[in-house]
């Protein structure tokens, strides 16, 4: 598909407070490219950010998106075009050198150090206030820090450590940081990745008020919707090359999406419209307890795809973990396969049948010092043993699942023997959820299986999900993404205080009716 090039249009008022018209155009790129051996990262990129403008840069993971941050940022060192600051032509050998132009980088896990106080913090570039060039002047250190978080309208004791903050307040910590370097292009890399909803709403206040001061902000996010609320103008990246621009007022998801994909791929993201065929029960729980699970009784069936939703710590997270024997149950009972059953482990639950995907894969799924193959069959390894005693692994049937997998996922990766590091995050998403493809699982428990990764990959996974449950498997699905409900899933169970407060089928299953239920409000 083709868009208009809107970045010589003036920036219209848009309600976000964030631009004025006319806008003075801070950063301007063009024609950058950014030559790798055998890879053509940016191809002639484009892109125009005005003082005073939210300005959202989208892509699938690999579109150029970071490699164009780098090199704003002086991380890294274009092949040809043209960086221009306020109208003048500059060189951006390092990141000292753009910070000295203005430009500052927040990554998603905000660039600060947890264990000393939010003050050091924002001092550590520059240094804290000594007296007599000697001794830290802890009384200046936090009347200025003081002073900085109010710029960015916080109230926060600058003493606190920055691992006790929440996450939207380290975020405005590391922006106050960005500021007090003077800084008038503040990007966010993937900012509310690690954010509740409510969070997300104080930042996004946050921004549009300092974007009303003249700070401009260039604002990575795979997550559309935040981007329809947030954002002046929109910039897609794919392949490397821009696929279009857009003012807040031309925006359209679908447009988004197409150049975001590409016009010539199918993108599945309607909510299901037939009605699902059940089949007989999987899993039945009857007033199943543990944990923050104060009560939980449901029924799922075959080729069924359940919701559990819920706002953060009102159990519906923590209802797939109880089930997967993460913890103990203290109460009810469970039948799977018509039996009831006694989970103490998640050896057990794999045993009886469940297959968890958590919500971080970084930390509770993948295997990073290994290859792809290692990571797909972990769970199966048992299919692949020769010898009981000295657990001998057939090697070649091992890496021909793993390919049959990955080929069946459509997998983008040189070889099963990569490593699971070297592949974008919704193909090692993939590769998570294949592993369990082989293990015989009939139930299968997905927490969050788009975090973090690009629309077009969510559009495979989607799929994949449908595919599971088309084949007769149950699948129990919760993600923090609540408009994901109303895409994937048949009905859903509404989590609030530990209890299923309600339970929506079909078209009734909007992110309304669920935020609502979550939060006592849908009686």
């Amino acid at each position: 598909m083709s868009a208009p090039d809107m970045a010589p249009v003036p920036v219209s008022k848009t309600g976000t407070g964030s631009s004025q018209p006319d806008g003075v155009i801070f950063l301007q790129v063009e024609g950058l490219v950014k030559q790798f051996p055998g890879t053509l990262a940016l191809d002639h990129v484009d892109l125009t950010v005005r003082h005073g403008e939210i300005h959202a840069l989208l892509g699938e993971n690999g579109a150029g998106k970071s490699t164009l941050i780098r090199q704003v940022c002086g991380a890294s060192q274009p092949t040809s075009g043209k960086i221009l600051i306020e109208g003048a032509q500059v060189a951006l050998p390092s990141p000292h050198a753009a910070a000295a132009r203005g430009i500052a980088v927040v990554h998603q896990h905000f660039n600060l150090a947890p264990q000393i106080s939010v003050a050091e913090n924002l001092f550590l570039t520059e240094g804290l206030p000594r007296r007599a060039g000697i001794f830290v002047d802890w009384s200046e250190t936090f009347r200025r820090a003081r002073t900085l978080l109010a710029r960015v309208g916080l109230d926060l004791d600058p003493r606190r450590e920055v691992s006790q903050l929440r996450p939207d307040e380290a975020a405005m910590v590391a922006i106050a940081k960005a500021i007090g370097a003077d800084a008038k292009l503040i990007i966010l890399d993937e900012p509310t990745a690690a954010l509740l909803p409510a969070e997300v709403a104080v930042l996004f206040g946050h921004m549009r008020r300092l974007a009303a001061e003249g700070h401009a902000f260039l604002y990575v996010s795979h997550k559309l919707a935040e981007v329809f609320e947030i954002a002046d103008r929109v910039t897609v990246l794919r392949d490397g090359r821009n696929a279009g621009h857009w003012t807040r007022e031309q925006l359209s998801r679908r447009s988004i999406i197409e150049a975001i994909v590409g016009s010539q791929k199918t993108f599945t993201e309607e909510a299901l419209d037939a009605p699902v065929q059940p089949g007989e029960v999987l899993l039945s729980a009857a007033g199943a307890r543990g944990g923050r699970v104060a009560d939980m009784s449901f029924e799922l069936r075959a080729h069924e795809i359940l919701g559990i939703a819920g706002l953060p710590g009102g159990g519906a997270e923590e209802a797939l973990d109880l089930l997967y024997g993460r913890y103990p149950m203290t109460g009810g009972r469970l039948v799977i396969g018509g039996a009831e059953v006694t989970l103490k482990s998640p050896r057990d639950a794999k045993a009886a049948g469940l297959a968890l995907v958590p919500k971080d894969r970084h930390a509770e799924s993948l295997l990073p010092g290994a290859s792809v193959r290692e990571n797909i069959s972990l769970p199966n390894l048992n299919q692949f043993i020769t010898d009981p005693v000295l657990r001998l692994i057939r090697r070649a049937k091992e890496r021909t699942q793993a390919e049959a997998i990955g080929r069946r996922l459509s997998v983008k990766m040189s070889g099963v023997e990569a490593p699971i590091q070297s592949l974008s995050g919704g193909n090692q998403q993939k590769a998570i959820l294949g592993r369990w493809l082989a293990s015989g699982a009939r139930i299968f428990m997905l927490n969050s299986p788009t975090a973090a990764v690009d629309i077009g990959a969510k559009a495979e996974i989607y799929a994949l999900i449908r595919e599971i449950a088309a084949n007769g498997a149950g699948v129990l699905f919760t993600s923090t993404e609540v408009e994901e409900f109303p895409r994937v899933c048949h009905r859903v169970l509404v989590f609030r205080d530990g209890r299923i407060a309600g339970e929506l089928l079909g078209k009734e299953a909007t992110e309304a009716n669920i935020l609502n239920l979550a939060a006592g409000e849908g009686e």
